[in-house]
């Protein structure tokens, strides 16, 4: 009896421990776990991310999945507040107008936002309008290409792509840049292993490149590139084709000497090679591996490092997968079900509780059985 009452114990202690172990899995499909990634970002103040960059970049997945708002218990769950959003973006615009502070890649990125929120037109009026494009006018230099302040005289691939795209987004894209001036300008960053510097010392890189490409197409037309095939043999070296390396296989470094794919590095270079010759592309297996990136613990998407092993998921990683499947009209497979493994406090507690009667009972029966 003794022996019996003794197996009993140990079999109730062995299930107990297995419960608090085992994890807690939940079935959802792959897209809820992206949004809900994205909704974890969000702060007490409603933004999302750290920057101005992530915050345009988790508005543009909410917006796609008309998340803005949702049924709560009861009643519409406001997970967006848009006029908030609107004000703080109008007062952090006009407060780095007012203290001569503008940073070129912020403002891109909010005027993207408020174009996002649908409320662009009513926010930037027509004072704001005119501090912008006057601004942006003053950062134009003499070979054609633009500075990234009013202050400096020196022009580089990054800062000409941000200003052009905010003049696009005002509507005075096609006043205020002389196309064949920027044009020259462009083509005078090109170098010899196809790709494009960040000025015409400097050598070349996938974004600086892959920038040169997206203007050029904006400007007329890709034939417009000093040697199309150079440029694209030069992205199209970037891509690994190795089946073995099952990390990065179907994706695009973001340099020659990087050890990794990334997911943003590969956005742009299938959105460069697209536009020069898109039979080049490997949608299958890019598809594959953006599908691969997927954080089983939050439902974020992922880069990996071969010193690191999984990194942990960021908004803009999430964002570049989410757009790489946009291109390729796959977003359609985040529509699939799929298991992962969710930490929930609750049940944990419930669990611990548990385990807290159980060995009261036993102690309790052992205690009686010694009387």
């Amino acid at each position: 009896m003794k022996n019996k009452f003794r197996s009993l114990t140990l079999l109730a202690l062995a299930f107990t421990v297995l419960l608090s172990i085992t994890p807690i899995v939940s079935a959802k499909t792959r897209n809820s776990y992206l949004t809900d990634f994205i909704f974890s970002t969000q702060d007490t103040s409603g933004n999302f991310g750290s920057t101005v960059e992530e915050m345009a970049f988790s508005l543009e997945i909410i917006n796609y999945y008309d998340l803005f708002s949702g049924q709560g218990l009861g009643s519409t769950e406001i997970k967006v507040d848009i006029t908030e959003f609107q004000n703080n973006i109008k007062e952090n615009i006009t407060t780095s107008f007012n203290n001569d502070r503008v940073d070129i890649y912020n403002l891109y990125y909010y005027l993207e936002s408020l174009k996002t929120l649908g409320v662009f037109e009513e926010t930037i009026d027509s004072v704001l309008h005119n501090r912008i494009y006057t601004y942006l006018n003053q950062t134009r230099v003499d070979e054609g290409g633009f500075a990234p302040t009013n202050t400096s005289s020196s022009a580089n691939m990054v800062s000409t792509f941000f200003v052009y795209s905010i003049f696009k987004l005002i509507d005075e894209d096609e006043d205020i840049v002389n196309q064949s001036a920027l044009k020259s300008w462009i083509l005078m960053c090109n170098n010899t292993d196809g790709g494009y510097g960040g000025n015409n010392t400097l050598q070349s890189n996938l974004l600086t490149t892959c920038y040169a490409v997206f203007l050029l197409n904006d400007l007329g037309t890709v034939d417009d590139l000093d040697n199309q095939t150079a440029t694209l043999n030069y992205l199209k070296s970037l891509y690994i084709n190795n089946i073995a390396d099952s990390m990065n296989y179907g994706g695009y470094l973001p340099d020659t000497a990087a050890e990794n794919v990334l997911l943003s590095s590969s956005y742009y270079c299938i959105t460069a090679i697209s536009l020069i010759d898109n039979t080049q592309l490997n949608p299958e297996d890019t598809i594959a591996l953006v599908l691969s990136r997927q954080n089983f613990q939050d439902g974020g998407f992922i880069e990996y490092n071969n010193d690191l092993g999984q990194d942990l998921s960021s908004i803009t990683t999430s964002y570049y997968a989410f757009k790489i499947l946009l291109f390729f009209d796959a977003l359609y497979l985040l529509n699939e079900n799929i298991f992962m493994v969710e930490f929930n406090f609750v049940v944990l507690l419930i669990v611990l509780v548990l385990i807290g009667i159980v060995i009261g009972i036993l102690f309790f029966v052992w205690r009686k059985r010694r009387i």
